[in-house]
């Protein structure tokens, strides 16, 4: 060995990158696609209404009017749920100098920005944190109140279970054909009721059942166009396109699909997401994020589910 070398030598420089790579997902299909509007109480309410059903319309030259036909509309609710998310940082970390971040704390917040996100989603159409999925919760002094998940809202004519009778509590299915047919079944109760969903927005497990269905129709294709990769972006059903969407929040034990008409949801909030500072209580600065809002179908047969989807189709 000659010379002084790396293994000897002390205070060399490190060498960090000075970035920080995040890889949890944060995407929110169903919350970002819907309009977001203003709520104005804890308890947001809409109107939902419905046509006469279709007859034949012929009546005699000179003919008295008939009786009148209105019907009551009906009333639905769902209620403002409050997210909350908390970022505290001491003043000494705060000032040092750090890899990746100027400020600790504006870094934090913003993680804490982007889980309230993927939480709501959760909330409007996936696990809700492994406790399964929303019903709606009035609350008290001691209870949290909780918004009802977009699967509650719906009317039970548009929702299809992956059993050979499309009826919950029934023998599930075990190929990827039977599992088109609910799929239709569920797209054209929507169609009938005079639904028009665009999207199928699904787990990501189900995703790939799209690639064996035979009215799927598009599918990406990489820059030289020399590999097919199996990804359906595109089904057209008998009823109408649908875009294929993956949702990572959407359960992934009782996986569903969810035929989705954004026209038709909204985002009630209440009080928009914002972060406030917290009184000092010592030597480190507190702030909380908040955000209340609740998730409105807009009309409950406006979209459609297949659910309870199996694992393993053939």
């Amino acid at each position: 060995m000659s010379g002084f070398e790396s293994y000897t030598a002390t205070r060399q420089a490190e060498d960090i990158v000075d970035d920080v790579y995040i890889i949890d997902p944060v995407d929110n299909p169903i919350c970002s696609m819907a309009r977001t509007i203003q709520a104005t109480g804890k308890n947001h309410e809409w109107s939902e209404d419905d046509l006469a059903a279709l007859k034949k319309n012929a009546n005699v030259e000179g003919a008295a009017a008939g009786a009148d036909t209105s019907t009551a509309m009906t009333e639905l609710n769902n209620y403002c749920q409050i997210f909350s998310e908390v970022a505290e940082i001491t003043g000494t970390l705060e000032v040092v100098d750090k890899y990746a971040r100027d400020s600790e704390m504006s870094y934090q917040l913003e993680k804490r920005y982007m889980e309230m996100a993927r939480d709501e989603e959760s909330a409007v159409v996936g696990d809700a944190g492994g406790t399964g999925r929303q019903t709606a919760v009035a609350g008290n002094a001691s209870t949290a109140r909780e918004m009802a998940s977009l699967h509650a809202q719906l009317d039970a004519s548009v929702i299809k279970y992956a059993t050979v009778d499309g009826l919950i509590g029934g023998v599930a299915i075990t190929t990827i054909a039977e599992l088109e047919t609910i799929l239709l079944e569920a797209h054209l109760a929507t169609y009938n009721a005079g639904g028009n969903p665009g999207y199928a927005v699904t787990d990501p497990e189900s995703a790939a059942y799209f690639a064996g269905f035979a009215l799927s129709s598009g599918r990406n294709r990489d820059v030289m166009e020399t590999t097919l990769v199996n990804v359906i972006d595109l089904y057209q059903s008998t009823y109408g396109r649908l875009d294929v969407v993956l949702n990572r929040s959407q359960n992934q034990t009782d996986q569903a699909i969810v035929l989705y008409d954004p026209n038709y949801a909204a985002t009630p909030v209440l009080r928009p997401t914002h972060d406030y500072a917290i009184a000092k209580a010592g030597d480190s600065d507190k702030r909380q994020v908040i955000r209340e809002s609740t998730f409105a179908v807009l009309n409950t047969r406006a979209h459609a589910v297949v659910d309870l989807v199996p694992s393993g189709l053939t």
